[in-house]
């Protein structure tokens, strides 16, 4: 009702503006507030675009995401697969196990969803090189895969944002999308290298969204897309699938006219992928059937648990301390005014208990922060959590009472938030300097031998430039050298 006053509302000032033969203000003549409000989405993308693609150095920090960076050059080049072709790699002792050897061709270990979907950034950068007649090097796509992390990352917090104002009020929607993209691993994990947690975090919060808005206005494509996303989800990390039970639930619950559009959404999605891993690898969870023997039920599972939340090298906690207030959020949850939103981030609450037991039970819980700067495992959970944050900065920041008990809970908030920040920068900036990136049940558990500092310390000091990177073979935006580092 709202909304439609505001329409209605405009729309007189308009209709009577020009019976008066008054000039009615277009668009280019809007104050630059309103200009803001009419391009905000792009915005946003943009300079979330532009901070996750400022980095101090572009490597491959871990074997990990090996396969998903150079995966797209197969599928662009061969139109395969395949590392055949790339013998430095499969044949790199420290790379060789991120590479199988299946049915007489070298393959990913790790599922395909994520290099597959950035496929077409590569494409555009190889298509500028072709018209140009420019050399394409394994630099670039190592700058690539960075990019294309980069841009899900954008894409995520764009979706975040959208989803914050349905529930939130704006100012509330910004920050918590600021805590989102620069509070958390978002910035240092996601956004750094083609993790499969960063595509997680982008359909998982695609998917909320797209209920937030099926409940504003249903329509089957919303269904459809969700059954979509779904497909995607399961394939792209297995493991992760849990998190998918909100949303099974809701469908279940809310859309049972609508099941066999989402069914026809996840055949859509995830046939594609089922069949890769069938003919490849001859099981439905690909090269991810070696690991089922690594999750070992067992009493240790509870200090497991414990450290993948607060751990000094490993906890999600220690690394974004700000998402603490999730859960205090999640508590609040109850004055949430939107009842279905409400009820599916309630659901998630047991889920995410759930997906930390899991990863609790894998054997080298700790590799979360091997050759990565924090908790990876945990970091598809953030886009949920941050919501937590929200409902709670709703009721914080919101309330009327300006007490010195008020403003010293908004001091500590804020601190909060600018320690989570400058841990993320240390991440980003700092850590690809720090020469011991491994990780082990001691180092995880040590207070003297931290991540963060070490990363910081070592980082400050040898630092050599800050560069903004746009798309290859484009030259970068930004590129600033240290007096230090020239030559």
């Amino acid at each position: 009702m709202k909304q439609g006053k505001i329409r209605k509302n405009s729309f007189s000032a308009a209709h009577e503006a020009k019976q008066s033969g008054e000039k009615i203000p277009q668009p280019d003549n809007l104050p630059w507030q309103s200009r803001i409000v009419r391009y905000e989405i792009p915005l946003v993308f943009i300079l979330a675009f532009l901070i996750f693609n400022t980095v101090s150095l572009v490597t491959i920090t871990s074997s990990d995401v090996a396969p998903a960076t150079f995966l797209p050059a197969a599928i662009i080049l061969n139109h395969n697969f395949y590392f055949d072709f790339a013998t430095s790699l499969t044949s790199d002792p420290v790379l060789q196990y991120a590479f199988l050897f299946e049915n007489g061709h070298y393959v990913s270990l790790f599922p395909v969803v994520t290099p597959v979907l950035v496929t077409p950034v590569y494409f555009l950068s190889y298509a500028i090189c072709n018209i140009f007649s420019l050399p394409i090097t394994p630099e670039d796509f190592i700058i690539l895969g960075k990019t294309s992390a980069t841009i899900l990352s954008a894409i995520a917090t764009v979706i975040f944002y959208c989803a914050s104002k349905e529930l939130f009020p704006k100012k509330i929607a910004v920050l918590t999308t600021f805590v989102f993209a620069f509070a958390t691993p978002t910035w240092s994990i996601s956004s750094q290298a083609l993790w499969q947690t960063g595509m997680v975090e982008l359909l998982l919060v695609s998917l909320v969204y797209l209920i937030i808005r099926n409940e504003r206005a249903p329509h089957r494509s919303n269904i459809v897309l969700m059954g979509v996303l779904s497909g995607l989800f399961f394939f792209n990390r297995p493991p992760d699938s849990l998190l998918l039970i909100p949303v099974i639930v809701y469908i279940f619950l809310h859309q049972k006219a609508k099941i066999p559009h989402f069914i026809t959404g996840i055949v859509a999605g995830g046939l594609p992928f089922l069949l890769y891993n069938l003919f490849i690898f001859g099981s439905f969870l690909g090269g991810y059937k070696e690991n089922l023997g690594r999750f070992i039920i067992g009493p240790g599972f509870i200090w497991n648990y414990a450290g993948l939340l607060i751990a000094p090298n490993v906890g999600i906690l220690v690394f974004a301390p700000v998402l603490i207030l999730s859960v205090i959020g999640f508590l609040w949850l109850k004055d949430m005014n939107n009842p279905d939103a409400r009820q599916v981030l309630l659901l998630f609450g047991p889920v995410i208990a759930l997906h930390i037991l899991l990863y609790s039970l894998f054997d080298s819980w700790y590799s979360a922060s091997g050759f990565c700067f924090g908790p990876r495992y945990l970091t598809g959970l953030i886009p949920v959590l941050c919501m937590y944050v929200g409902i709670f900065f709703t009721r914080v920041f919101t309330q009327k009472r300006n007490t010195y008990k008020d403003r010293g809970i908004q001091a500590a908030i804020a601190m909060l938030i600018v320690i989570s920040v400058i841990i993320q920068v240390i991440g980003v900036l700092y850590y690809p300097y720090n020469p011991d990136k491994t990780m082990d049940i001691d180092r995880a558990w040590s207070l003297t031998n931290s991540l963060i500092v070490e990363s910081y310390v070592t980082g400050s000091q040898t630092i050599e430039k800050i560069t903004i990177y746009t798309l290859p073979p484009l030259p970068p935006l930004f590129n600033y050298r240290f007096e230090h580092a020239r030559g």
